[in-house]
């Protein structure tokens, strides 16, 4: 299917926008701590403030500044679609599904913390806004688009090594996670759980369900497991698990889809 004019530029204006605020916000917090401008809990708190609201909300202010110029969105209009749900039931049993699936990969290959376990608690409302609410971007204009153009695991594919090289600055900035991982390995993870959101997103069309599924990922692999998988090259384990995650992921996609068209 070809992509209309308006489509192939909100995807170019999409991409152009997430990149530039968040490598811009990302590139003035080097700077900072390049010539030791911040420190301390100062810099706790303008670290947090930037990675939060600055480069972790980029795919979300792009998506509203596409959606305000070419559908003339309202802010209200904006967040109500977020919590649209065509289905609460079938929404509901993919967020739990698919929060299962991902948590079974993650202890095939992660070692428990030690955290006890009502943290995850206080660990989710932090992950919603410590990338969960990327895919009000990723998953709500960016991957829908690519789905037109594109087979669903092709989109999904690129999508994916997409979002993986828009965090790379993070790399260069001090206190970051991302500082400790392998870039190999954190593009396979960024695959991997890219389609399990694109998936859920296809299945349920609530964008709600992808925020929370990306927070969830983000609290279970970090926040109550270790990050071994993703601190060095990826092992044949780490490959074997992402693999069968995206399999069992493809294979539940195709059952929702058959028994709609049967």
């Amino acid at each position: 299917m070809k992509l209309n004019n308006i489509e192939r530029k909100s995807i170019l204006l999409f991409l152009f926008y997430s990149f530039l605020i968040a490598w811009g916000t990302e590139a003035v917090l080097i700077l900072l701590y390049h010539f030791q401008l911040i420190r301390g809990n100062a810099a706790q708190i303008l670290h947090f403030a930037v990675i939060g609201f600055g480069a972790g909300m980029a795919p979300a202010y792009a998506a509203f500044i596409i959606e305000r110029k070419y559908s003339r969105a309202t802010v209200k209009g904006f967040i109500k679609r977020i919590f649209k749900t065509e289905n609460s039931r079938r929404s509901i049993f993919v967020l739990i599904l698919f929060a299962f699936v991902q948590f079974c990969a993650c202890i095939l290959q992660e070692e428990y913390s030690g955290n006890p376990w009502y943290m995850f608690i206080l660990f989710m409302p932090m992950m919603i806004l410590g990338g969960g609410l990327e895919e009000i971007g990723w998953q709500g204009v960016f991957q829908p688009l690519l789905q037109k153009k594109f087979p669903f695991l092709i989109a999904a594919l690129i999508e994916g090594v997409i979002w993986s090289i828009w965090h790379l600055p993070l790399w260069l900035v001090p206190n970051t996670a991302q500082s400790a991982y392998h870039f190999i390995a954190f593009t396979l993870f960024c695959v991997t759980l890219g389609i399990t959101l694109a998936a859920a997103h296809k299945i349920t069309k609530s964008i709600w369900v992808s925020v929370l599924l990306h927070a969830w990922s983000n609290t279970v692999l970090g926040g109550m497991y270790t990050l071994t998988s993703l601190c060095g090259f990826p092992s044949t384990k780490t490959w074997i698990v992402n693999l069968l995650q995206i399999a069992v992921i493809m294979f539940i996609l195709d059952v929702f889809f058959r028994k709609e068209s049967a």
